[in-house]
């Protein structure tokens, strides 16, 4: 029996899987970055580049329920073996070098905001074995945690949310129209790549009950990562501004910084900096182990467990390549393009080809 093969996962599971991958970047730089860039009306931003890539989801699903097998089966009877490695590869990349940025940004992160001295290389090398013996654990055990911690994170942003209602200035969120239309539709449309994880459902389908289970967990996990991306942009663009707000590396930290309740209550963001880790390492170790699993079935091995150690290994040694935090920062943004071709070109071309052998199919029949 090969290992790597999971159990039937359910609606919870799947979210807590696509949430894990999609909403931890909300607590790092790039809210930061893009309210630079399309002012007041980011939340539309958000709202665009979190629906379109549903788009091409359901495209992608389309696809892949046209050909019987996993996603590397699907891709070679759509466009050939060469063009199925092509794919694969691509995606095997892409989720291998999230995972090491990813790992790099918490890493620096948790220096800045919780262990000043401890030596930078030491939370690598922690952080990579908690990775590790996640991944080792398999998929069901991390989404479990994740569905685990889901309500805690979201329990601490409601909470957040509502203590700092005594700094919104309403006036932050003029002028209503930002940087301009157009702007904002070009921004989201080129963020659309910091979706790319919502692909993890279709690699890993063998893992969920059907199809109509995979659809409604896409559903349901971005419509509610919209729903959170838009009410956080709009509270932070009211507490902080524009211009204040652009200059934050940690938007959340930031503003939960600013909770006073009372001399007995304050200082709560110490109380998030372990959820906060953890919603990380949890994405971490879920694009660690989506790399790993389509690696497996491209290669055809029996399993997936020794290839682990060299995953946790690699990532580990790439999150340290880049010299400074600044320029990891740039590498995420050149990540995030790069994935645009995961969440537009290849779904819009698998669709394509899945519709061409269907129009051929009944020909051939006849």
């Amino acid at each position: 029996m090969n290992a790597y093969h999971t159990g039937k996962m359910g609606m919870a599971e799947g979210i807590a899987l696509v949430f894990g991958l999609i909403v931890p970047r909300l607590f790092l730089s790039q809210l930061a970055d893009a309210l630079q860039i399309n002012g007041q009306l980011l939340w539309l931003s958000m709202l665009i580049y979190t629906m379109i890539p549903l788009v091409m989801f359901f495209m992608m699903v389309y696809a892949n329920n046209s050909v019987s097998g996993d996603i590397v089966k699907v891709c070679q009877q759509l466009v050939g073996k060469i063009g199925a490695w092509i794919i694969v590869v691509t995606y095997i990349g892409m989720f291998l070098c999230n995972g090491a940025i990813l790992l790099r940004q918490y890493a620096e992160y948790t220096l800045i905001t919780a262990l000043h001295r401890v030596d930078f290389q030491i939370v690598i090398i922690w952080y990579a074995i908690t990775i590790g013996i996640v991944c080792y654990l398999g998929i069901e055990a991390l989404c479990r945690t994740g569905y685990i911690m889901l309500p805690l994170l979201l329990g601490g942003l409601i909470v957040v949310f509502v203590a700092v209602s005594p700094f919104y200035v309403i006036y932050n969120l003029t002028p209503w129209q930002g940087n301009g239309i157009m702007t904002v539709i070009n921004s989201g449309i080129h963020s659309g790549g910091l979706n790319f994880g919502v692909l993890s459902l279709i690699f890993l389908s063998s893992a969920f009950q059907n199809s109509k289970t995979i659809k409604r967990i896409a559903i349901y996990s971005l419509g509610g990562t919209a729903i959170l991306r838009i009410i956080f942009a709009l509270v932070y663009t009211m507490v902080f501004g524009v211009s204040v707000g652009a200059e934050k590396v940690m938007p959340y930290f930031e503003m939960a910084r600013l909770v006073y309740i009372n001399q007995y209550i304050q200082r709560i963001e110490s109380l998030f900096i372990l959820v906060w880790v953890i919603l990380g390492l949890l994405s971490i170790a879920g694009s660690l182990y989506i790399a790993l699993y389509l690696i497996v079935i491209l290669l055809k091995l029996p399993t997936m467990r020794p290839l682990v150690p060299l995953g946790v290994i690699f990532i580990a040694h790439v999150a340290m390549l880049p010299p400074d935090i600044g320029y990891t920062i740039y590498l995420d943004q050149l990540l995030m393009q790069v994935a645009q071709i995961g969440i537009y070109l290849f779904p819009g071309i698998l669709f394509v080809m899945a519709l061409v052998k269907r129009r051929k199919k009944p020909c051939a029949d006849s």
